[in-house]
Order: structure tokens, then C-alpha cells, then sequence
């Protein structure tokens, strides 16, 4: 292992999310060698510079420059397209944020682009890597609830609000049903399996709005709303279980979430589906007081960026990537046809499918003193 290089890296777009990837880029994962930055304004680009101690660059230096060979895309959404592409025709791997792009038929593009020029292609959420979730797949895998037959994922948001501070919350890709859905089914994936088809409907159910935040330049100024705050549906996986989902963008971030595995022997009780780790519960025939379930597995706190880490030591184990591209895109069409599912009145038949991720091996916790760090489950 010592003779394995890490990847050099650059961040394309330098946001609110970004801290975190930079923090755990430079601090947690060893094969990730984070080198450049760059930003459309280019001033947090050279903040993140000197605070990390790298440079800042612009997207056409990083693109040019032979030594780097990952890119991982933060920008909003709606850039995803032009600045995979240009990498992809620079030779670059990519790891993006979610989603992969706004449009079904754009991610599909790109994953054959990848594809064709055998580059190495990933995205988020990787959150599924995390100790909750491998927890859970172990469990799953290891027959402790039995046959699963169902799986009931539900969440509440505050779009007035969100929309309001948060920009790209109102621009394409940026409503609940997309935004925070593509983590209800990837866990779904990353735990059944690939679906089958879906039935449901996303809505716009308050177009109408006011910006209420007192900072907001127009605060007090109507505006409408076009992005979904809305959608339900119901999810037919290819092993014969069926989930139902349920996102309320009209309601409050404090309410209560929930995610439930049903099994023919017990119920697996899951924390919110945008953590690596939370609370897990079992319930087991015989008793209705739920047992605390504790992980043995890493990354138990916020591990955004390890699905990059994880690209970085497929590229150099010459694997497939846990959080390959083929499994974004298959979560995004579940959306998609979710969305097409509400418009056309009929169920939406998959067109794509992937593989289950491997799973993570458990006992590198990365603690202090004698344990193994998280990131050799990376490569085992």
C-alpha cells in the first residue's frame, strides 16, 4: 500500500457545502492528495486556498493540468452538465455532488461518455458508506429480520424558508423531491437492491410565496415557486419488496422523520437517510420494546467525500467505485419516474438498473488507540 500514490484532486466550486469536503479531503483520507480549488468568482476559490493550503485556480488550469487526475464537482445542480463534460474531455475522473445533473436524459449522456472514455465516474450521496447504514446492510444480508417485504421512508422540510436562504433551493434540481430525495432512494438501493418501477407524483403545492428572511433583498416581495415541494410514491424493488416514500416540503425541518425495514422476522428503525450515522432500533417478534442496535462499523459522523475516496482507491485497485455513477443514475430515474408517474396517470418501468454496493468490512472504526483507521474498509 505504501507504494500506491494518492490521486491529486481539485474542487470545482467553492460553496457553503464545500468546507466540509475540504476539511475531510486534507484531514481523513490518505489516497485523496487535494491540490487546487477553483470558484466562479474566484474570491472563496482563494479563501479556501490559504486556509487549506493549496492553490486556486481557474477551471481551465485545472482541466489542463496533467497531474491532477479527479475532479470533484461541488457547483449547484444546474452546472453539473457543462462541468462534468468539460472534464470528462479533459481526461479527468469525476465525483460530483447529487444530483448528477436536472435532466434524466443529460446523466445518461455522461455516464456513456464516462463509459467510452473508460474514466472512473461517481457521486453523491455516498452517505450509505456510513455506520448506520453498513449496519443496516449487514443486518440485512445476515437474514436477522427475516425476508424484507417493505420499507415506509418519510421526511418533512421548510421550503418557505429554505428557498429563502439557500439559492440554488429555488432553481433547477433544487426541490425536496430531487434535492433530498435522491438520499431516500439510494439508501433504498444501497439496502434492496435496484427497482423495478414506481408509481406516485410530485407536486408544486404553494407556487405562490413571499420571501419572509429580513436579509433577503427582496424580503417581503412575492415570487413564485416552480420547483416540486411535494411528492409520494410507491417504489417496486427487482427482489419483490415495496417501499412507500413520503417528502413534505411544506411543513417543518423539526418534525419527524422516519425510516422503517420491514421483514418477515423483525423491523429494522433507521436514523434521517442524509446521515452517516443515528440511532438504529430492532424490533423482534415476541416484544414491543425496540433494542438499540450499535454499529461496528466507520464513518459514523459527517463523511461527505468518502464516496471520492473511495473512487480514488477503485482507480488505483482498478475497481468499480461504490458510489459509482451507474447507481446515481439509477436513483435519479426512480425520481424521474416518479415525476413522469404524476403527470402521466401510469406506473414509470425502470430502463436502468444497477448493482448493490459492495459493502463496507466492519471493526475500522478509526478510533483512538488500538483500532484500525475507517479508510482501510476503503480498500479491503
Amino acid at each position: 500500500m505504501r507504494q500506491i500514490s494518492a490521486v491529486k484532486t481539485a474542487i470545482v466550486g467553492c460553496g457553503a457545502i464545500s468546507d466540509i469536503f475540504f476539511k475531510n479531503f486534507t484531514e481523513r483520507f490518505e489516497i485523496l492528495d487535494l491540490v487546487s480549488c477553483c470558484s466562479r468568482g474566484r474570491i472563496s476559490a482563494e479563501k479556501k486556498a490559504n486556509q487549506y493550503g493549496i492553490h486556486a485556480s481557474t477551471l481551465e488550469e485545472i482541466l489542463a493540468d496533467p497531474e491532477i487526475e479527479l475532479i470533484v464537482n461541488l457547483t449547484p445542480p444546474g452546472e453539473h452538465y457543462e462541468t462534468i463534460k468539460r472534464a470528462f474531455e479533459a481526461g479527468k475522473h469525476v465525483w460530483t455532488e447529487k444530483t448528477i445533473t436536472t435532466d434524466f436524459e443529460q446523466t445518461k449522456e455522461l455516464v456513456s461518455l464516462a463509459r467510452k472514455k473508460n474514466l472512473l465516474f461517481g457521486s453523491e450521496p455516498d452517505h450509505f458508506l456510513g455506520s448506520a447504514w453498513q449496519c443496516a446492510r449487514e443486518y440485512l444480508d445476515g437474514g436477522i429480520i427475516g425476508d424484507v417485504t417493505s420499507a415506509v421512508v418519510s421526511v418533512s422540510q421548510n421550503y418557505g424558508v429554505t428557498a429563502d436562504r439557500i439559492r440554488f433551493a429555488a432553481q433547477p434540481g433544487g426541490g425536496p423531491g430531487f434535492d433530498f430525495g435522491i438520499y431516500l432512494v439510494t439508501q433504498l438501493v444501497a439496502l434492496l437492491g435496484p427497482a423495478r418501477e414506481v408509481s406516485g407524483l410530485m407536486l408544486t403545492q404553494r407556487p405562490e410565496r413571499i420571501h419572509g428572511d429580513l436579509r433577503h433583498p427582496e424580503f417581503g416581495q412575492s415570487y413564485i415557486y416552480t420547483n416540486e415541494d411535494f411528492a409520494s410514491a410507491s417504489i417496486v424493488f427487482e427482489s419483490g419488496a415495496v417501499s412507500v416514500i413520503h417528502i413534505n416540503g411544506n411543513s417543518i425541518l423539526e418534525g419527524p422523520s422516519s425510516f422503517h425495514v420491514y421483514g418477515t422476522q423483525g423491523v429494522l428503525s433507521l436514523p434521517l437517510a442524509a446521515n452517516f450515522s443515528g440511532d438504529i432500533q430492532i424490533f423482534r417478534p415476541g416484544s414491543f420494546a425496540p433494542a438499540p442496535v450499535l454499529p461496528a462499523h466507520g464513518f459514523d459522523h459527517d463523511s461527505r467525500g468518502v464516496g471520492a475516496a473511495d473512487l480514488a482507491w477503485s482507480l488505483r485497485l482498478g475497481r468499480r467505485p461504490r458510489a459509482d455513477a451507474a447507481l446515481g443514475l439509477h436513483c435519479q430515474e426512480i425520481l424521474h419516474g416518479i415525476r413522469q408517474s404524476g403527470e402521466s396517470k401510469q406506473t414509470y418501468r425502470l430502463t436502468t438498473r444497477c448493482e448493490r454496493p459492495a459493502h463496507l468490512s466492519k471493526g475500522y472504526r478509526g478510533l483512538p488507540g488500538f483500532c484500525f483507521p475507517e479508510e482501510s474498509s476503503l480498500i479491503l
